[in-house]
């Protein structure tokens, strides 16, 4: 409640943070969030009309070559490193 005592400008200023604390976010975060739900659903659509870009996977697929055996080590063979 107001003092009978106050001043104007204390009641104004009272005033006015009362209605600060009721007042809605800035448009500034509304348009935030409507540019960030337009890049999700725009990238959605481009996925959806593009289709997938990585390698096909399952039966259509060409199997990978078998990896290529590792060369046998010599033990007589001189030592390229420094094993101590």
């Amino acid at each position: 409640m107001e003092s009978p005592g106050a001043s104007t400008a204390e009641r104004v200023r009272a005033r006015v943070r009362i209605r600060r604390v009721s007042v809605p976010p800035p448009v500034a975060v509304g348009g935030f969030l409507l540019l960030l739900a337009a890049v999700f659903f725009g990238s959605y659509a481009l996925g959806a009309a593009v289709g997938p870009v990585g390698a096909p996977t399952g039966s259509r697929s060409t199997p990978a070559p078998p990896p290529t055996p590792e060369p046998a080590h010599d033990p007589g063979a001189p030592h390229h490193g420094t094993h101590r």
